[in-house]
């Protein structure tokens, strides 16, 4: 079931995080870094006002929607749903004006704050109806959420910047426009109300117990995640940023890539196996869950590791080019440490119904991405910026693990790490012997190599466990 539900959702999950990567190429190319400081300083930005505003009930939709399925219990969720998110949506606008006014860009003219307002609103609608599709299993209604703004967006940012010019709103507005699009295409034939009174104080309150540590601590994770970009902001300047954003968006894009591949359809069979069947089976299915998500974060790291400086020189325009080329590798690490304990070590705590251990193991990663981002900024530069974020990361991870381990009966699994793990490093041999790529042609016959061999290994790897479980099979009887 895990594989054919993660084959389904495939097609949102790359698409739409793969545009948010070429985005971040292609914006180095048409836009200069002031600009492009800009446009990633208020995407970061609206990451924090959802987690702050409306996360909390994104995550209890997601974990309880199932229980709201019928009659007047669906209507009970559906206004309160509406109420919850009219607020947050208003809420998130005001703050976006003023973090824009005060912190990012204080001479910004009305059309950047007309465009920041329509992309918070379009944004936080379009992403709370995917969370709460993948619910109830619409993977259709999933994947036009996940692809229409990032591939949609992307290409009308990209003419009204043709046309109009480099200014940060142009982007914005397209994204603004394509989420809008998003929604109202879903929304006929997605359950929901028009009314909005009464709400029901219960499934408030349940819904604050549940989201209330994840607030917290979705808040300290966004600033383990991005508090590095704005101190460089903050002691080096805009300009800076966007420098920086480049090497460290596309790592942590890259990492959310490769893990999204395999994570929208694991989480809700965990849910499905806690419901049904208890601790131990969800137990159990997050140990299958996270073999996938190695599978696909292992090649990902190593791949971009071992192709850096092709990979860099042939699609990030030259003024970025220094900065990213030292950023990447520790960026892509980072990222891929974050995604592993975000849809495997933390998912624990949200099945357990104890998601105030995910408070203290973000606190963790926030205060030392503060310290050390500053630390190394001002000794090594850049990468010493990137480096302190590993370092954070996998703090934060160890702690996570070990009260999983621990406390929750989590295991690893262990037979396909080892597989896994050769594999890559035959991948690694492989991308090792090849000189830099001088084409993009050729920089995807290296991608090919190593993906083709990597899967080769992968088969012979399995093989004999595959052999195995068909001869156990029951073979029909000769008629």
């Amino acid at each position: 079931m895990l594989l054919r539900h993660t084959l389904l959702y495939l097609p949102a999950q790359l698409v739409g995080p793969l545009f948010q990567l070429v985005a971040m190429i292609v914006w180095t190319h048409v836009v200069d870094e002031h600009t492009l400081g800009i446009i990633t300083l208020v995407t970061a930005t609206h990451e924090l006002l959802l987690i702050g505003f409306l996360a909390w009930w994104s995550q209890y939709a997601l974990r309880f929607f199932g229980r709201y399925q019928h009659g007047t219990e669906s209507l009970r969720f559906y206004r309160t749903e509406n109420v919850v998110l009219l607020a947050s949506v208003i809420l998130q606008s005001i703050a976006a004006i003023f973090i824009l006014l005060v912190i990012i860009a204080p001479d910004a003219k009305p059309g950047i704050l007309l465009a920041t307002v329509g992309y918070v609103i379009t944004r936080s609608v379009s992403l709370y109806i995917g969370e709460r599709a993948r619910a109830r299993h619409q993977i259709w209604v999933y994947s036009i959420q996940q692809v229409c703004g990032p591939l949609i967006g992307f290409a009308i940012g990209l003419v009204l910047i043709k046309l109009l010019g480099q200014s940060a709103e142009w982007p914005l507005a397209g994204y603004a426009i394509a989420q809008m699009v998003a929604v109202l295409v879903v929304l006929p034939k997605i359950g929901h109300s028009r009314s909005f009174w009464p709400i029901d104080r219960g499934i408030v309150e349940h819904a604050l117990r549940y989201g209330i540590p994840l607030i917290i601590g979705g808040a300290l994770g966004w600033v383990g995640l991005n508090a590095s970009r704005f101190i460089v902001n903050e002691m080096a300047g805009v300009a800076a940023a966007g420098l920086f954003a480049v090497g460290y968006g596309l790592g942590q894009r890259a990492a959310a890539v490769a893990a999204m591949l395999v994570t929208a359809a694991a989480f809700p069979l965990a849910v499905k196996s806690m419901e049904h069947a208890g601790s131990r089976a969800a137990m159990l299915q997050l140990a299958d869950n996270s073999a996938l998500l190695f599978a696909i974060l292992a090649p990902s790291l190593a791949g971009i590791f071992m192709l850096r400086a092709e990979i860099v020189h042939l699609l990030i325009a030259l003024p970025f080019q220094q900065v990213t080329l030292s950023i990447l590798p520790l960026a892509t690490l980072a990222g891929a440490i974050r995604n592993l304990r975000a849809h495997f070590g933390d998912q624990v705590f949200l099945l357990q119904n104890r998601t105030r251990w995910m408070m203290v193991i973000a606190a963790i990663d926030a205060t030392m991405t503060m310290l050390l981002s500053a630390l190394c900024f001002r000794y090594w530069g850049f990468a010493g910026a990137a480096g302190a974020t590993v370092a954070a990361a996998l703090a934060a991870a160890i702690v996570s693990f070990a009260i999983g381990f621990s406390k929750f009966g989590l295991t690893l699994p262990v037979g396909h790490l080892i597989r896994i793990a050769l594999a890559t490093l035959a991948m690694a041999a492989l991308l090792r012997l090849f000189p830099e790529a001088p084409s993009l042609i050729r920089l995807a016959a290296h991608i090919g190599a190593g993906a083709a061999t990597y899967l080769a290994a992968l088969a012979v790897l399995y093989a004999p466990s595959l052999l195995k479980v068909r001869r156990s099979r029951p073979q029909p009887s000769d008629a």
